[in-house]
C-alpha cells in the first residue's frame, strides 16, 4: 500500500509539472496574421501562449476588459512577458495591456500572460504578426 502511495504521488507530481509548462500554440487561419481569443487566468497564475516568427517579424499582444485591480482603480493585474526574447537580439516593449516584440532571430517565442490577483480573470487577447518593422510598438533605432 505505501508503494502504491508512492507511485501515485510521483504520477501526480509529474502531472502538475507538465501542466504548469504546457504552452498553448497560436496559429493563424490560412491567410490572415492576427487572432483574437478569450483567455481565463486562475488567481495568481499564468498561462504561456507560443508561437512561431521569422527574423524581423514585429509580434503585438494587447489585451482588454477584465484586466484591472476593481471598477475605480484601473491598473491592471494582467500581465505580458515575453519568456523567451533574448536580450541584446530581441526587442521588447511592454505597457499596461500590451506587448510588443521585434524579433531578431526567427524562431518560437513564448508570451506569458500573468494575473497578480486573488480571482480569476476572464479576457479578450488579439494578437498579430506582421513584417512592418514600424509596428514595432517600442520604434526602432534603425
Amino acid at each position: 500500500m505505501k508503494k502504491l502511495f508512492i507511485l501515485f504521488t510521483l504520477v501526480f507530481g509529474l502531472f502538475l509539472v507538465s501542466e504548469t509548462n504546457a504552452q498553448t500554440k497560436i496559429v493563424f487561419a490560412k491567410g490572415t496574421s492576427s487572432k483574437t481569443i478569450t483567455v481565463t487566468v486562475p488567481a495568481k497564475s499564468e498561462k504561456k501562449f507560443s508561437l512561431i516568427v521569422k527574423d524581423g517579424q514585429v509580434i503585438n499582444v494587447g489585451v482588454s476588459g477584465d484586466i484591472g485591480v476593481s471598477k475605480t482603480n484601473d491598473f491592471p493585474v494582467i500581465y505580458l512577458n515575453a519568456t523567451n526574447a533574448q536580450d541584446g537580439v530581441d526587442q521588447t516593449q511592454d505597457g499596461e495591456g500590451y506587448l510588443s516584440i521585434l524579433a531578431g532571430r526567427s524562431g518560437t517565442f513564448t508570451i506569458t500572460v500573468s494575473n497578480s490577483s486573488n480571482r480569476a480573470r476572464t479576457f479578450k487577447m488579439k494578437i498579430a504578426v506582421t513584417n512592418d518593422r514600424n509596428d514595432f510598438e517600442g520604434g526602432t533605432s534603425e
